[in-house]
């Protein structure tokens, strides 16, 4: 038997969810209508909640964002990041898709939608100045530098 420290603590961490839709040769991105990044651009995802595996999470996530059932769905990559109060957090990026022709009916956490070249998302919105504007704080740096490496794992897959 192992003998554990009295001052042992399981180590907690959130787990992000995140998704990148295709609809062809373009990525679904919603515009964030209300929390800490009112405004951003992101694609659809959330949080792992209690009791539920990271695929049905993030389909979970996506037909509450965007009403959609999407076909595909794989684990693309994996990244450790921060909450913004510092904690440990994980995100899973996941890769899916819909049929032509398919428009997301957003929920209330997003004013608006777009179907975008993946390129042009990540030269726009996860360039080298953006990631400067964020360098203090490190969680949110964290989070932007993750998509941003993801996006372009996604571009050299393509």
């Amino acid at each position: 038997m192992v003998e554990q420290d009295a001052d042992w603590q399981p180590t907690r961490f959130h787990v992000h969810l995140g998704a990148l839709v295709q609809r062809g040769d373009e990525i679904l991105i919603m515009k964030r209508a209300a929390g800490s990044v009112t405004g951003a651009w992101y694609w659809p995802g959330g949080g792992l909640e209690e009791d539920e595996s990271p695929e049905e999470g993030i389909r979970r996530e996506i037909k509450e964002e965007t009403g959609l059932d999407v076909d595909g769905l794989r684990l693309f990559r994996i990244w450790p990041t921060r909450q913004p109060d510092g904690t440990p957090a994980l995100a899973l990026a996941y890769v899916c898709e819909v049929a032509p022709g398919t428009e997301p009916v957003l929920n209330f956490e997003h004013s608006e939608h777009r179907w975008v070249a993946p390129r042009e998302y990540r030269e726009r919105f996860f360039s080298d100045e953006v990631v400067a504007m964020v360098a203090d704080s490190p969680g949110l740096r964290t989070l932007v530098e993750g998509i941003r490496d993801t996006l372009d794992a996604y571009l050299a897959e393509g």
